[in-house]
């Protein structure tokens, strides 16, 4: 006969899940596609999430994840999407007639993609190897592209709703996650990319600080010069007109998007971009905004640099890191753009480097001369160019969130890593095809070192190998952090030390940093550029 499913009691209704057994033989249950809020659909659409109360009284079979969000590209490419994409995923060790005493940690995934691709979906984060570890693991989807970040207050489409979408994943877990066997009063948010710089977000708000305790950043933060979105409504108005928007008034360009298909506003997205902006790297048109003051449900209403700065905001512990040559997977298109790059070098300054006209060419030469050693780029530079996005993009932004995080919240521990293994659970160096003589992890390379894959196909790595190893100790410090706050725990080799940077005469800065590669250790510089 067969085995019966694991049902578990929520607020909405009964879920039904899936008995399976762990890596390391133990027994967990999976609950996928999970309803978290009403269909985003009809007059939802461009509006911040609406909890769903009930299921209606019957048992939720909940044994497969449901749709993803819209997107633009699809990975695995043959996932099913649709605006109604509000999904979560729960993975817990514990069964639903187990009674144990101490409830786990839960651990909150928020997974990256630029704010327009991706999805929680266990084909890319399958979270076997955290949850033998003794936490519950929660994963979802959330509105992406336009339909979670158009922005045309005018209308009342405010922004930010994949944003309050994912709040709302946390208000869930904290009514419904005890359920599972985890501790709503122990709650780790974390993410990677625009996930990891969604957790900074929500570390800097008060509402989302009531419902979870600890935060890990991946390789985004919030201070990053291209997280938020820049004239958003000129990009609203531009999306409408490229899908074939008559009108020019803000009511016609509402109705428009209101009534058109969520397949086309969300496949049509890049034309929002104007020619300069479609050229760039890693720029994408529907990201977070700075909400007006009416704003219905308002996540984000200032600065990012002011939240940091408020004295008496919640204060949340948290891990930092970046890897070691984020930007390497871009070398190859690089290297077929290098006469773009030497026409516009001002390319390889940051956004935030507000220069004059006649200031700007001469300071990209500086940077380039920094960095290569010679004032324009080459072929055979690219190394030392993405070297100069790495930096910022992922980490300069990193760094002063650090040293902000430090002067402004000096009591609340915070860690940094740098991520630099080289194996075969590097699948973003393998997908993007990074050239051999730029050794190190690209962005997204430490992803599978904590969760599994069957899209990469991650279980081919042997046991024991290095890799295994590495695997084994990503996943023993993320899950210490999630139990106690602080990542190390009696038995490693190594201790993880807090955050400290200092200045020697020079004006060199040194940094402590957890470097995470075949010898894992704490290192008293960090080497950037």
């Amino acid at each position: 006969c067969t085995e019966k499913r694991p049902i578990v009691l929520i607020q909405p209704g009964k879920v039904a899940g899936l008995k399976g057994t762990l890596p390391n033989g133990e027994k967990w249950y999976r609950y996928k596609g999970i309803p978290y809020a009403e269909p985003p659909v009809g007059s939802l659409r461009f509006q911040p999430p609406v909890p769903l109360e009930t299921f209606g009284g019957q048992v939720l079979d909940c044994s497969i994840e449901r749709n993803v969000s819209l997107s633009y590209s699809y990975m695995p490419p043959d996932v099913v999407a649709s605006e109604d994409c509000l999904y979560l995923n729960v993975y817990t060790p514990v069964g639903p007639i187990t009674s144990i005493k101490d409830k786990l940690p839960v651990m909150v995934w928020i997974h990256g993609g630029a704010f327009c691709i991706g999805s929680g979906d266990s084909a890319l984060y399958n979270p076997e190897y955290l949850v033998q570890e003794g936490v519950v693991v929660v994963t979802f989807n959330y509105r992406l592209g336009p339909l979670g970040f158009l922005c045309l207050p005018s209308f009342g489409i405010f922004g930010n709703m994949g944003l309050k979408d994912q709040l709302l994943v946390l208000k869930w877990v904290h009514h419904n996650i005890a359920a599972f066997g985890g501790d709503k009063n122990n709650v780790t948010l974390f993410g990677m990319s625009a996930g990891g710089a969604s957790v900074h977000l929500h570390s800097l708000s008060d509402e989302s600080t009531r419902y979870f305790h600890k935060a890990i950043c991946q390789s985004g933060v919030a201070t990053s010069c291209r997280m938020l979105q820049k004239d958003a409504e000129v990009k609203a108005r531009r999306l409408a007109q490229h899908i074939g928007c008559r009108g020019n008034t803000d009511q016609e360009i509402y109705e428009f998007l209101h009534y058109m298909p969520a397949e086309v506003i969300s496949s049509k997205q890049m034309g929002a971009l104007i020619e300069h902006e479609q050229s760039l790297d890693v720029f994408y048109p529907f990201t977070p905004v700075i909400e007006v003051p009416e704003s219905d449900q308002p996540f984000l209403t200032e600065n990012v640099l002011n939240l940091i700065e408020k004295p008496n905001r919640n204060s949340i512990p948290a891990i930092f890191g970046v890897n070691s040559e984020e930007l390497s997977y871009k070398a190859n298109s690089r290297l077929k753009n290098i006469d773009l790059y030497k026409r516009e070098p001002q390319r390889f300054l940051p956004d935030s480097l507000d220069l004059p006209e006649k200031f700007v060419k001469p300071v990209a030469g500086k940077v380039l001369k920094f960095y290569t050693g010679h004032d324009e780029p080459s072929a055979e530079t690219i190394h030392d160019l993405t070297r100069i996005m790495s930096d910022n993009y992922y980490v300069m932004p990193t760094l002063l969130t650090l040293e902000l995080q430090r002067k402004y919240q000096p009591s609340t521990p915070i860690y940094f890593y740098q991520f630099a293994m080289e194996d075969d659970l590097n699948k973003y160096r393998q997908f993007w095809n990074v050239p051999d003589n730029i050794r190190g992890a690209c962005h997204g390379d430490e992803l599978y070192y904590l969760f599994s894959s069957s899209y990469f196909y991650t279980r081919a790595v042997k046991q024991d190998s290095r890799a295994d190893r590495m695997r084994a100790k990503m996943c023993k410090l993320w899950t210490n952090f999630a139990k106690t706050g602080n990542p190390s725990s009696t038995g490693m080799e190594f201790s993880w030390e807090p955050y400290e940077s200092s200045n020697d005469c020079n004006d060199n800065v040194r940094v402590n940093c957890l470097q995470l590669d075949e010898n894992v250790g704490m290192v008293g510089k960090y080497h950037f550029g």
